[in-house]
């Protein structure tokens, strides 16, 4: 009996330490405040294998899909990235078995110093930071004076615009220090939760795109919700297509007109070119239950602002000539602009935050201290951050003098109207098949090569092919406009290339399968792939590096089997397709802006 009682309390004395290291854990869990502190520059280490690492680095620009995002193509989103398994440290606090990838569009891409999104939940269910379901660690490649996104946050909350809280962190991995990084709140279920108590609306990610018929399937949609239903966003869309008579009343049953006007003029003042009302880019959308399911929007991407420029493509339209004190790119800006009730109310709400909002002093107090705690602990390729000090500085203390004169002569005379948004028109089918080679070397030339036969129709005229070749082969590395080409260490994946001639204008054909590698193998079901179709003057570009050359590309969707391939020296390649021809309107197509 003694023995009995001495087993029990043992249990008891187990079960309650136990219990009391439980409720410690939790007492002691970390949560998102922490990660937020302005005074404190928190550590990051990141264990990952050194194989895995290298992959993350070499998708810092994987297929050129950041191209194809601006020009037009198929929709935002999907997966661009992969995630690899890893373990990170929090200023010693461990977190293990986390996903963790590479993240940015163009600009911010680096395989040297990628931006990293890191996932808690990716392998095993954890909440190890009360708050947040995730990291998102900019590397500030763009934002080389560091506070770019702490200030344009701070001021968006400031305003009564909910944005995502800002820190700074050194990051490590597998040892090797990466640099000072921004550490930004990821506008997720947490943030929607704080800030509009439901995670129950459309919820949007907007990356070149906007609100417009034919483009709104191109807006990632970032919930189960949305994915299934985008009822608030095609009913907007349909509003602001309306070229006469903008219809407001309407246009405020899908929007919440103060929260907008506030969000848009906070845009405009902080210089931020790559938003959306000026860029249709960068940008939240929430359909908040709790307004009626109006969309409230909210900053993403703030690592351009505080510039006065309209972006690098701004000298080839009318940017140049338009007013500082309001963008109005953005189907919504640019059709609230032509109400005179909107006009008002912007006028209004940009004198009261350059009142109570902008305060140049706290501003700069903020900059400087920034740089002091930064100053010691930068990367070498950090080399940058006193000039992009000078530079925000400068900016703040001329921005008011740059707006007040025209607030003083309301309204001012914004030039033509919206930007219509990027989107793909099917202009064609391309049906056909091939028997041919792999190749290890890349050729220019591949007519003559293997057996083709194809039958192309594009915009209703069918186009004879003669001449006809095709290979497979090693993806190019393109090099887009005199740019930094990719990352030639990287795996290439298999490429189908078929060429001919036009026998009605002796225009060269150039079709381009690629596909990844895992997929390239003999299935009787249809593989994915990424394709692309130029018809061109055979004369033209012959360095293949050309603006020319990528403008000319159509892209192709649709079906392609493949019964017998490889990739070794003079295998076999046989396989069917049967695609659609689609052409990107809209966006940066200079050419067809207009066109739908």
């Amino acid at each position: 009996m003694n023995k009995f009682i001495l087993i029990k309390k043992i249990i008891l004395v187990v079960y309650f330490y136990a219990l009391s290291n439980s409720v410690n854990a939790e007492v002691s869990k970390l949560k998102a405040n922490d990660l937020f502190r302005i005074d404190h520059l928190m550590r990051i280490d990141v264990k990952m294998l050194p194989s895995d690492w290298e992959k993350l680095r070499k998708e810092s620009d994987r297929n050129n899909g950041s191209m194809s995002r601006i020009f037009g193509g198929g929709a935002s989103g999907g997966k661009r990235f992969n995630l690899y398994k890893a373990d990170i440290s929090i200023d010693g606090k461990i977190i293990k078995n986390v996903g963790i990838r590479t993240k940015g569009f163009i600009g911010s891409l680096n395989p040297e110093r990628p931006s990293l999104k890191v996932k808690f939940n990716e392998y095993v269910k954890q909440s190890p930071i009360e708050g947040l379901d995730r990291l998102t660690l900019n590397n500030n490649v763009q934002d080389v004076s560091l506070a770019s996104q702490y200030l344009t946050y701070k001021l968006f909350n400031k305003a009564g615009i909910p944005a995502p809280r800002v820190s700074h962190c050194k990051v490590t991995v597998n040892d090797e220090y990466l640099g000072v990084y921004s550490h930004v709140e990821s506008v997720r279920s947490p943030f929607i939760k704080r800030h509009y108590q439901k995670y129950s609306g459309e919820m949007y990610e907007g990356t070149i795109s906007d609100f417009y018929p034919i483009a709104v399937q191109n807006i990632e949609a970032k919930n189960s919700y949305t994915e299934k239903n985008r009822t608030q966003a095609l009913k907007l869309a349909d509003i602001l297509e309306t070229k006469e008579g903008f219809d407001l009343d309407e246009a405020k049953k899908y929007i919440n007109l103060e929260q907008f006007v506030r969000f848009w003029a906070m845009e405009s003042l902080l210089g931020f070119w790559d938003g959306y009302t000026n860029n249709q880019n960068n940008y939240y959308a929430y359909s908040n239950p709790n307004d009626q399911k109006r969309f409230h929007f909210i900053p993403w991407g703030a690592d351009g602002a505080f510039t006065k420029d309209r972006g690098p493509f701004s000298r080839f339209g009318r940017d140049q000539n338009q007013p500082k004190s309001v963008y109005s790119q953005s189907m919504l800006a640019n059709r609230l602009f032509q109400t005179d009730e909107a006009k008002a109310l912007y006028k209004v709400t940009m004198i009261d935050i350059l009142k109570n909002v902008w305060s140049e002093n706290e501003i700069i107090s903020d900059i400087k201290r920034i740089q002091a705690f930064a100053q010691d602990h930068l990367h070498n390729r950090q080399n940058r951050l006193d000039e992009g000090v000078d530079k925000l500085i400068t900016f703040v203390e001329t921005r008011r003098s740059d707006i007040e004169p025209e607030l003083n002569e309301w309204p001012v005379r914004v030039q033509g109207g919206p930007r219509i948004p990027r989107h793909s028109v099917k202009v064609g089918e391309l049906v056909g098949n091939f028997n041919t080679k792999w190749i290890n070397e890349r050729i220019r030339d591949a007519r003559g090569e293997g057996e083709v036969d194809i039958k192309l129709n594009l915009n209703g005229k069918s186009i004879a092919i003669s001449d006809l070749g095709s290979v497979g082969q090693p993806e190019e590395l393109r090099r887009w406009f005199g740019g930094r080409g990719s990352d030639r260490s990287r795996v290439l994946n298999p490429t189908i290339t078929l060429q001919g001639v036009s026998e009605d204008d002796g225009k060269e054909l150039t079709v381009v399968i690629t596909v990844d590698r895992k997929d390239f193998k003999p299935n009787d079901k249809a593989v994915s792939f990424r394709g692309s179709l130029s018809l061109r003057d055979i004369d033209d570009d012959q360095d293949g590096n050309s603006f020319r050359r990528f403008m000319s590309m159509k892209s192709l969707e649709g079906e392609l089997k493949l019964m017998d391939v490889g990739m070794n020296e003079g295998d076999s390649i046989i396989g069917l397709f049967k695609m659609e021809v689609k052409e990107s309107r809209g966006g940066f197509n200079f050419g067809n802006r207009g066109r739908r």
